[in-house]
This record gives C-alpha cells, structure tokens and sequence, in this order.
C-alpha cells in the first residue's frame, strides 16, 4: 500500500511541514513506502508534477521540492510497490491534462481483471497510460466514467461534483462486480484527484483523513485569507479556506477527522466542502 497527502487551500500554501518537519510527515512515512514518491502542483492553470523512483525518506530533490514549492493545491504520493515495478512510470500522481490522481489501495485480481479495464476505457485514453500500474489503469477507466457525464477529461473548467461523484460510484461497482465474479477480494480505491481548482478525495477500504480547522496555526498573522473560519473548533458552516487529505494523521497543528468509508470528498472553487455516498 502506499500514502497520500494532499490539499486544497483558499492562498498559496507550503507543504513543508507536512512532508518534511512535522511529526509522522510524509517523508516519515515513506520509510515503509520506499518505492518512489511524487508531488504534483499546480501554478496558474497548468499541472506540473515531479517524481523519483527513490526513497523519499532518504531523498534530497524531494526534501528540496517540498521546501520551495508553494501553491494553492498540491498532492504527495509515497510508493510501496504491489502492481508494476520501482519505475518513474509506476510512480504517482498520474496526470492527464489538468487533472492528477494518486492512489492507495489495490485492484485484486488486477493481472485477471487488465483485459477488462482497458476495454472499459475509451481508445482516446487507453494510450496515455505509461506505466504497469493498477492504479494508472483505474485512473485512465476513471476518466472514461467522467467524460460520459461531460466532465472534461483535459482538466479545463469546473467540474459537476454530482458528475464526479457518480462516475466514482460507477467505477466502483463495475470493478466490485468483475471482482465478485473472479472470486477476488473486493477493491481498495482511496484515492485524490484534481483539476487544481476542484479537489477530490475517496475512502474506499482503507483509513483516510481530512482537516478543515487547526488548533492553532503558525503562519495566522501573515496568511492573507480575511476571513479564518479554520481557527474555529467546529467547522460554522460548509465554506471552508483550506482542506487537507492524509492517509495518516500529520503533526499537532491541524483538527483531524476520519473521512467515512465509502464517502467522497469534493471541494471546488466556491469553497464549499461536500460529501458523496459511493
């Protein structure tokens, strides 16, 4: 399995301290996750993603990726490779256009079950996938699902959080179902996916977290959001300045909340934080 860490925030944002500095940060982490980490981010309305096949934990381009980058949406990815080998292609975020994906969790049966995904994926998609991964395959299947609500799959533009979520539920139950008649083990999809400004985060079988608020905040008398609804213990209402994903709780600093199986987290450029059944 691998870990995720990713996050949606109103201003710029540094990530430093949860890759690097904090308590059980993502560099941490990747020492029982040593096959290779990436980051992707986004500046102005393009996606750039960098990646290592190397041991985060031990990895200097990623500790001096994580100490520049700044931006207002950002997603991490420590590897522990089980489909495909330690490869810069196997390694994620995935990108498409815009959009990004990372993945914890594993498609059972995927060597049984390859044959079908691909063929559930349109032919304009099925050649953009590079490495052996299961995860790349779902991502590229997942796209599929999206462009038939409309969603596009370059990235461009707002995307329906009621279309997202019903292609995520759609992927899901194709897969369950050619897992139940293979006789395998239902699917583990937690996954992170975004276009830079919409923002969205599934927990399906394995534990996946988010934070809204913070007990307290380092950087509140420079932050130039006006308004700091995250200061507050309780969340007052559904708008939000910042969303944080994690598949571990990171440091002391942030109000962690466990995202409830079979939920979907969807959060775009109204700020609004909603959830979806899948």
């Amino acid at each position: 399995m691998c870990r995720l860490f990713g996050f949606r925030s109103a201003v710029p944002s540094r990530a430093h301290r949860s890759l690097v500095a904090a308590q059980n940060a993502l560099a941490d982490q990747a020492r029982e996750h040593p096959h290779g980490w990436g980051i992707g981010w986004f500046t102005g309305n393009d996606a750039y993603v960098v990646k290592r096949d190397a041991a985060a934990a031990d990895c200097d381009t990623f500790r001096e990726a994580a100490e520049r980058l700044s931006s207002n949406t950002l997603v991490a990815h420590v590897r522990r490779a089980t489909v495909g080998g330690v490869s810069g292609w196997n390694t994620h975020p995935f990108r498409n256009g815009r959009w990004l994906f990372a993945h914890n969790g594993s498609i059972f049966g995927f060597d049984r079950m390859a044959d079908q995904l691909r063929e559930a994926t349109p032919d304009s998609l099925r050649p953009r996938r590079l490495g052996e991964t299961d995860s790349e395959a779902y991502f590229y299947f997942l796209m599929g699902k999206l462009e038939a609500r409309g969603v596009d799959v370059e990235g461009a533009g707002a995307a329906d959080p009621h279309a997202v979520a019903d292609a995520a539920a759609e992927a899901l139950r194709d897969i369950r179902r050619w897992a139940a008649d293979l006789g395998v083990e239902a699917p583990v999809v937690n996954f992170l996916l975004t276009n830079g400004g919409d923002f969205f985060a599934q927990r399906c079988g394995r534990e996946l977290f988010f934070a809204t608020q913070k007990f307290h905040c380092r950087d509140a008398l420079t932050c130039a959001e006006p308004e700091k609804p995250c200061l507050l213990a309780e969340r007052p209402h559904d708008r939000v300045n910042h969303l944080l994903v994690t598949s571990e709780r990171i440091g002391d600093e942030d109000r962690w909340e466990e995202v409830p199986e079979g939920t979907l987290l969807a959060l775009g450029n109204d700020f609004r934080l909603r959830r979806f059944a899948v």
